[in-house]
């Protein structure tokens, strides 16, 4: 791993960038900012000579991909610029849309579908994780079928942490994600899942600092930078982040911010190389980002996040930004990966 250096080249004057968003009647946040991001995006390329044409994905689309490829067919030198996220009742939906794409020989931005797939599917992925040597928290997957937990107080790691095992973005995280004794836990159980039949996570709960480290590149990869969150600085908010810390600029958790604090070296170090690690095992490419946090002094992954948001103030573009580098050449930075991917692709 090493510092980002600017690989921005210029653009091809056929190529058309299709900038491919969800478009769903919606007013949860976490979709919304696909669109905004789009609006930004889209304005970073054309201010570099680049041709964009929006693309909306609608649920039609996916059910019959022919009549999404039609809107396409006229642009023989595409790149898809893709921030389809899936639906708000689909989150996989993502994956699905990207292996279309892949089948179809287009070159398009961000991670490949078994990657998005994996990411998704929180508890496959924590076991590849812990099978290739990666600390991740202790837990067990509850799904639907769950009627009882029968195991003893004394045998679980109280306290514990609760979260939907295939959404993103935060999605069912709340103030009540945390519980510290066996009735909470069987209390939240039956009131959670019912909304995510899919299945939640149940894992031991680390109370030490988080970090996020962003990266770039099809492998070797190139850190953008190494951000902390250290819940101990807010002691009268939630020791993680909530959706609404995420999204709803009214709630008081919306205080929570990662920064850049300097990190001994080593310690950064280490921290930069179990996520590189993470990401390697889980195929990444692109741009994407690994959470971690700590306890104890020792690191586990906690997360590993391929569709970070992209918008001009997100984490991910303060932090490539933070050197002196433009928003403008990060998007144009994300598009030159994409089509260098694609050729050694068909090379291979």
């Amino acid at each position: 791993m090493h510092s980002v250096e600017q690989n921005i080249e210029p653009p091809s004057t056929t190529l058309r960038l299709l900038i491919a968003a969800a478009k769903e009647k919606t007013e949860r946040q976490d979709l919304l900012d696909s669109l905004i991001c789009r609006e930004e995006v889209g304005c970073a390329l054309t201010s570099r000579g680049y041709s964009v044409v929006d693309l909306d994905v609608t649920p039609h689309d996916l059910d019959n991909p022919s009549s999404l490829f039609l809107r396409g067919a006229n642009f023989q030198n595409m790149c898809i610029f893709n921030l389809f996220e899936g639906f708000g009742s689909q989150p996989w939906q993502e994956a699905d849309f990207c292996e279309l794409l892949e089948k179809r020989g287009i070159p398009f931005t961000g991670n490949p579908s078994y990657a998005l797939r994996l990411c998704l599917d929180k508890w496959t992925l924590k076991l590849r994780l812990r099978q290739q040597g990666i600390s991740v928290p202790w837990g067990i997957c509850i799904t639907s079928s769950y009627s009882s937990i029968s195991m003893g107080e004394k045998k679980w790691p109280f306290p514990l942490f609760i979260k939907p095992s295939r959404e993103d973005g935060s999605v069912g995280i709340d103030e009540t994600s945390l519980v510290r004794n066996y009735e909470e836990l069987q209390e939240q159980l039956q009131k959670k899942l019912p909304q995510f039949p899919d299945g939640l996570l149940v894992e031991e709960f680390l109370g030490g600092s988080e970090y996020s480290i962003a990266f770039l590149g099809n492998d070797p990869y190139e850190v953008v930078g190494v951000s902390t969150l250290d819940y101990d600085r807010y002691p009268a908010l939630t020791p993680f982040l909530t959706y609404k810390a995420k999204w709803d600029k009214e709630s008081p958790d919306w205080r929570l911010c990662p920064e850049d604090l300097e990190l001994p070296a080593t310690q950064k170090e280490l921290i930069i190389g179990i996520g590189a690690k993470a990401a390697a095992i889980v195929g990444c490419k692109g741009y994407f980002r690994v959470d971690l946090r700590e306890k104890d002094g020792h690191f586990y992954v906690i997360d590993v996040n391929p569709n970070p948001a992209l918008t001009r103030d997100s984490g991910f573009a303060r932090q490539y930004t933070k050197g002196g580098r433009s928003y403008e050449d990060l998007i144009c930075h994300i598009v030159n990966l994409a089509l260098k991917d694609h050729i050694k692709e068909a090379k291979s």
